[in-house]
């Protein structure tokens, strides 16, 4: 059995700061529990010990030293691999609705009030489409992902 633990007072500071997403709890998420246990949906951003939930010591010194390996990996290499799927917001057909940025889990669309259109942070989005899935003009895209493409995948499976 654990003793009751309630996340730090400014871990929801901290989660705004930097987007990374957590559990009803409170206690910050990681992008895979068995396949990445200390990385975020924030690239570059690594979590390890009781910010994600009650651990004994033991796990807590594993996945720093994992999650500080990581890190010393990415400074080594002087740059962070981000994946290339993303949405795009085309401003000829967006209605500014609005609905995208409210949906968006990483924060990664704006309002640009003075095109009066939705634009994409090619930095922050992470290609998740709940954008494109609620655009109900269909501006929003998912590059990499356009329905010719996933048509064709469909078609190959078939085959």
């Amino acid at each position: 059995l654990c003793n009751a633990l309630e996340p730090q007072s400014d871990s929801e500071n901290i989660r705004r700061m930097f987007s990374i997403s957590c559990s009803p709890g409170g206690f910050f998420l990681e992008k895979h529990p068995k396949l990445d246990p200390t990385a975020t949906t924030t690239d570059g951003v690594y979590i390890a010990g009781c910010c994600q939930g009650p651990k004994d010591i033991p796990d807590s010194v594993a996945q720093a030293s994992s999650a500080s390996a990581r890190i010393l990996a990415n400074i080594a290499k002087g740059e962070i691999e981000v994946e290339p799927i993303q949405a795009y917001i085309d401003p000829e057909l967006c209605s500014g609705c609005r609905l995208c940025n409210m949906l968006c889990p990483y924060g990664a669309i704006t309002f640009n009030i003075e095109k009066g259109v939705s634009e994409v942070n090619q930095a922050l989005c992470k290609g998740c489409g709940t954008c494109v899935a609620s655009c109900p003009s269909s501006a929003s895209t998912a590059c990499h992902f356009s329905a010719k493409q996933i048509f064709a995948e469909i078609e190959g499976l078939l085959k």
